[in-house]
């Protein structure tokens, strides 16, 4: 199934709440069968009637319908969805969720067969594992340019995870950067970037992103700042404030760079009734305003675009 058949439109349901549940139904039956061949169908589904409910009524579905129906634990059978449910580290997109998605090597777990098939369908076709792995590539391509760029740069990855684009990046790995600094308050994640990356000039840093808003000029400057999956759970009032003390810390000519989730994404539906998994979105008009509280005479570029899945929003500044 290719990625280009769960982007494409879904007629949202317009009868009610129970062919809602006679729709999952028949889903789950499918998948009890082993047959997956319903899971577009379902994500699309879902997410259309969450467009067409309120919030409230949306809420009222998933505690209604879904949570006591008997396809959820088929669904957690594919470790990806389970994970993002459970919260063993206390929110959905950790670390350890994220390498499930970059699929670099088999799941640490043991499989069931039903749940292989919808990991391997769900790494493949989901808009958000998709655009995950294409954000990946996207911040390693940027590291190795402002290597090239800026001879010994000095860089900053903010709620870093297992800095997983540091592996993919040829500036990291042949030692052209000065310093990476992976910051995150996750302990575990740091101890794994130690084992794995500290022969390549990468720092872990323990600390929150209050400890960085409160002290940002003690870990000194940079050529580039970024944070890849945090802003999907900042209010706005929060990342502008930390829009602003990135971009402090950036050196003249320095670049910043921030991700966040698109309204669009098909998986939302899905994400929030299945995994219990709540982002905020963004627009680029949105994202833009993530720099308000910048000097506008200080900022020498400020770009918005979406990786080519379109599934994701970046802002980019570059300090005058």
């Amino acid at each position: 199934m290719s990625h280009s058949s769960l982007a494409a439109p879904f007629a949202r349901p317009t009868s009610t709440v129970t062919s809602h549940k006679t729709f999952i139904d028949h889903c789950h039956s499918k998948l009890s069968a082993g047959d997956i061949s319903d899971m577009p169908e379902l994500v699309g589904t879902l997410d259309g009637i969450r467009r067409d409910l309120s919030p409230e009524e949306w809420q009222a579905y998933i505690a209604d319908v879904v949570v006591p129906h008997p396809i959820r634990p088929l669904l957690y059978e594919e470790p990806f969805t389970r994970r993002a449910y459970e919260k063993p580290r206390g929110y959905a997109g950790d670390a350890p969720m994220l390498d499930l998605v970059y699929a670099d090597c088999h799941p640490p777990m043991q499989l069931s067969s039903l749940g292989a098939k919808i990991y391997e369908w769900a790494i493949a076709n989901s808009g958000a594992c998709v655009s995950v792995r294409a954000r990946r590539e996207i911040l390693a391509t940027l590291i190795d340019r402002v290597a090239a760029e800026r001879p010994a740069a000095r860089m900053l990855s903010i709620a870093c995870g297992h800095l997983r684009e540091a592996q993919k990046s040829e500036a990291v790995r042949n030692g052209a950067i000065a310093e990476l600094v992976a910051l995150d308050q996750d302990r575990e994640s740091l101890g794994l970037i130690a084992r794995e990356q500290r022969g390549h000039n990468v720092t872990p840093v323990h600390a929150t992103i209050r400890r960085f808003l409160a002290g940002g000029s003690s870990f000194g400057t940079f050529d580039l700042v970024y944070a890849a999956g945090l802003y999907d759970y900042l209010e706005e009032p929060i990342a502008q404030v930390l829009t602003a003390a990135m971009f402090r810390a950036l050196r003249p000519g320095g670049t910043l760079l921030v991700g966040n989730f698109a309204p669009n994404l098909i998986d939302i539906g899905y994400m929030e009734a299945v995994m219990d998994w709540k982002l905020i979105y963004r627009t680029e008009t949105e994202a833009a305003r993530f720099a308000a509280r910048i000097p506008a005479s200080e900022i020498a570029e400020q770009q918005t675009f979406r990786d080519q899945p379109g599934n994701v929003v970046y802002l980019t500044l570059r300090r005058a």
